[in-house]
């Protein structure tokens, strides 16, 4: 069997069921509201502050009930669209030999799977605080909301790691093999292919490894990049709890 971007493609198909999962929270949660709807008062909050209390209110109407749940529809919508594109934006190199076919496939995976996953979490997210505004509009408290780029930390390495290693699973089975510099390139990328590292090169961002969009990603094995990398879980760990500290103190 001839190895090319086409064949290897097939059997995607799984992978795209969390952005249909995604959208299924949504819908099953407007379906709910719609039972309630009838019974909200004519006079709705659509905005809370950082204490959790009503700070702006609208007219009922479909589109202050519901907007929260169209606008995170669209948006897993956009990173449907963007996942789909992936491959174009990241295309094989040329002459690029079946290994290296195989390996950028399963790039493509960890990414269509890594958006799927923040798909569902977004879902949540907007059903959540929905649900909340439905049901207890004096209070909406958010803090799924304020956590969630840590919590999705999780999922998309995960994703990721899975995508390569369908990638090392296959071309063990198609019985492929690694030249020189293919094997090389693959042990200065770690964390499922998230992060580069390599202690020679002083770059400290790097082209994302083919596979996965276009972009940077930060080398690991530059001391610099090392303190990117803290930097930035600390904001991404750090921040969410700080916010969360301030909302309990102006609250208390």
């Amino acid at each position: 069997m001839t190895i090319t971007e086409n064949v290897l493609a097939r059997g995607r198909g799984p992978i795209w069921l969390t952005y249909l999962v995604g959208l299924a929270i949504l819908v099953g949660t407007q379906l709910y509201g719609l039972g309630l709807y009838a019974g909200l008062p004519e006079t709705i909050p659509t905005h809370w502050g950082p204490s959790g209390a009503p700070d702006a209110f609208a007219d009922k109407s479909p589109g202050t009930v519901f907007g929260m749940l169209w606008v995170g529809a669209g948006m897993i919508v956009l990173l449907a669209f963007i996942a789909a594109v992936v491959p174009a934006m990241s295309p094989a190199r040329r002459k690029r030999s079946e290994y290296g076919l195989v390996r950028r496939e399963g790039m493509i995976r960890g990414t269509i799977g890594a958006l799927g996953s923040t798909s569902i979490a977004l879902a949540a997210v907007f059903a959540g605080l929905a649900l909340e505004g439905w049901l207890r509009p004096e209070h909406v408290g958010g803090w799924f909301a304020v956590f969630l780029a840590p919590i999705l930390l999780v999922p998309i390495g995960w994703a990721m790691w899975r995508g390569s290693r369908w990638g090392r699973r296959r071309v063990v089975e198609l019985g492929l093999h690694p030249d020189e510099d293919e094997a090389a390139e693959e042990r200065r990328w770690v964390a499922g292919g998230l992060f580069y590292n390599d202690p020679a090169d002083p770059q400290i961002l790097v082209p994302k490894r083919e596979g996965t969009g276009m972009g940077l990603t930060i080398n690991i094995g530059n001391p610099k990049g090392k303190w990117a990398i803290v930097i930035l879980l600390l904001l991404i760990v750090g921040l969410p709890i700080a916010m969360s500290l301030g909302i309990a103190a102006g609250t208390g």
